[in-house]
């Protein structure tokens, strides 16, 4: 069985996430009562978000690279960075590491695309919605990826980094994301809604909206992890 490395701790609630369903998913695939070996390397939040806001992407960079490392130095075989936010800098990164990288974003893309949508809500951290990787990656598998309007996007924003970090579900927050949604629906003719940040759903669920498909990153992501961890 190969090992996977995990880039935890942004945020440490998502991570638990991550957690708690690589051993449940593990476990249906396998049908055996045994746990998945997994090392988590956590990392300053914080510090990261830092890199970012004031777009100092090459020592992001380096800040992500040496934290890998440490993984690599453990002989794991793949590694994963459990967020979306960091992927802003993925393809740069993988030339600066020597595991390969299990990406987020191409995961959910290839969901998309495989379930026949093609015009998708994207919602997530301000970085996410508005720094484009996403789009591009999804413009490549055929799908038209929408981002709510720049006010909205601060509200999001606001709200991930000031409660969904924290696992604080505030019941007004719920409702005021739906109406996004819903808006941004009615106006863009949408097929889905991508949780283009890990915490989303712990907020938001399937149930909350009748006619539009939500994409769980965090549980894409770790199918494909657990995909590549029961390879021969």
């Amino acid at each position: 069985m190969k090992k996977i490395g995990i880039i935890g701790g942004i945020g440490p609630e998502s991570t638990i996430q991550y957690y708690r369903m690589l051993i449940q998913l593990y476990r249906e695939k396998t049908g055996s009562d045994h746990y998945p070996e997994v090392l988590i390397q956590s990392i300053d939040m914080t510090q990261m978000l830092d890199f970012i806001a004031k777009n100092e992407l090459d020592e992001l960079i380096g800040f992500l690279a040496e934290r890998i490392h440490v993984l690599e130095n453990a002989g794991v075989d793949y590694v994963a960075l459990a967020s979306n936010t960091p992927h802003l800098v993925l393809e740069r990164l993988s030339e600066k590491v020597n595991t390969q990288l299990i990406s987020i974003v191409e995961e959910t893309c290839k969901t998309i695309s495989q379930l026949g949508q093609t015009k998708v809500l994207l919602l997530g951290t301000k970085f996410t919605m508005s720094k484009g990787f996403y789009q591009s990656k999804a413009k490549e598998y055929g799908i038209e990826m929408f981002t709510p309007k720049d006010s909205d996007q601060e509200f999001i924003h606001e709200k991930y980094m000031r409660e969904l970090v924290f696992n604080q579900i505030n019941p007004h927050t719920k409702e005021r994301l739906i109406e996004i949604v819903n808006k941004e629906s009615n106006r863009n003719g949408l097929e889905g809604i991508v949780l283009g940040g890990t915490e989303l759903p712990l907020i938001l669920d399937e149930t909350d909206f009748s006619e539009l498909t939500l994409f769980n990153t965090t549980r894409i992501h770790v199918e494909a992890m657990l995909q590549k961890m029961l390879k021969d």
